[in-house]
């Protein structure tokens, strides 16, 4: 029997993401939608697993950020509802009506050019409006809503089936910012509703607000980071009982003994102080584990950490395992998850290089391979 090609690898537990959601699903209750954000190969877990996974576990949407993640997705679920969440859509309205995409809208440019698409269809493509209430990145800011709305209900060919917008904030202990980003959200789907003009969808709760801002949830609510078992902050984690999908594993590739004295890797910024045993492990930055680590991360060898020392190169980094025993080649080596009761999170790899959980797991790149686990048996036709 041949051994794997494959040296480094991602292990994705499906049956968190499904547990992951089922408790969403508990705290939101039975009426509010769950649009799961599954953009960038879904945070790095491999998107048409989890996309599945997530609509056997119950989710009714998923969220993407741009037409070509869209268009990707939808070869896989041809009737499942699909939103793409950013901007940059002008152009492309003939594939979004085409198949059934529902783009968030921030201008009267794109609502016309996708309203006159579906109308050469004989169609009315559903849209929803962002409203900037105080992220500052896409939408039509608050106190300019109301003349632009009574606009866009002009446009023949699309049906304004959603507003939403999106909080900057959430995530920290102090909501006051966050709380006034949701007043001034509801202020104008109240103004709207003076003027006779009703969405079915009102949605603006990320992980943080879900979690945070009970009175956020609304009609829908769009979980990322917690789908895939990361709590937004710290002090969250008492608030709902999540599973880490994700952990990331490799082998020991090459053992050697190193005298004090020795330089290790590039730049000789790191010199053994002492007599050690240096491991090398075939991953590197190309694989997307930061060279940030260097000389400051850790990884799981036999249940012990061992420290990253010298520079993490682009296809090998090494790590001091003078103080474990008996480490041979062919070990497994675990940079992300557990072993043998010892746990390093995305959460702690993040902070030791200064970083986010989203960025550690967004830039696993195609050369980890993913393995997944325990898929749920049987998902509704989508």
């Amino acid at each position: 029997m041949t051994s794997p090609l494959f040296k480094t690898w991602a292990e994705v537990d499906l049956s968190a993401i499904v547990h992951n959601i089922r408790r969403i699903r508990e705290l939101v209750g039975p009426a509010v939608k769950i649009l799961v954000s599954v953009k960038a190969d879904a945070y790095g877990h491999g998107v048409y697993p989890v996309s599945r996974a997530s609509l056997a576990a119950g989710a009714e949407w998923l969220g993407v950020s741009h037409v070509k993640e869209a268009l990707e997705l939808r070869a896989y679920f041809p009737r499942a509802p699909i939103m793409i969440l950013s901007a940059g859509m002008l152009g492309h309205s003939r594939p979004i009506v085409r198949n059934d995409l529902v783009p968030v809208i921030s201008s009267l440019e794109i609502a016309r050019d996708l309203g006159q698409e579906a109308l050469s269809m004989g169609r009315r493509a559903p849209v929803h409006l962002m409203v900037d209430t105080g992220m500052g990145r896409i939408g039509i800011w608050h106190e300019n809503f109301l003349p632009t709305l009574e606009k866009m209900t002009r446009v023949k060919g699309i049906r304004l089936e959603g507003i939403c917008s999106h909080f900057s904030t959430a995530d920290r202990p102090d909501t006051s910012f966050a709380t006034e980003q949701l007043r001034a959200f509801n202020a104008v789907v109240s103004a709207a509703a003076a003027r006779k003009i009703s969405f079915a969808l009102r949605h603006i709760a990320n992980s943080g607000a879900l979690l945070g801002i009970a009175e956020s949830r609304l009609d829908m609510v769009r979980p990322g980071l917690m789908i895939y078992g990361i709590y937004p902050a710290p002090h969250m984690e008492e608030m709902i009982d999540l599973k880490p999908a994700l952990s990331l594993k490799t082998q020991v590739a090459f053992v050697k003994r190193v005298h004090p004295g020795r330089p290790i890797s590039y730049g000789r910024t790191y010199i053994c102080p002492r007599e050690t045993v240096i491991a090398t492990l075939p991953i590197g930055y190309g694989d997307g584990y930061s060279r940030a680590h260097s000389n400051r991360g850790e990884v799981l060898v036999r249940g012990r950490r061992a420290p990253i020392v010298g520079l993490v190169t682009m296809d090998q980094l090494m790590v001091d395992v003078g103080r474990i025993p008996e480490v041979r080649v062919g070990d497994e080596v675990v940079l992300i998850g557990s072993q043998e009761g010892e746990s390093i999170t995305a959460e702690e790899a993040a902070g030791r290089i200064g970083t986010i959980p989203y960025e550690v797991l967004c830039q696993l790149g195609k050369r980890v391979s993913r393995v997944f686990k325990n898929e749920p048996a049987a998902a509704p036709p989508q």
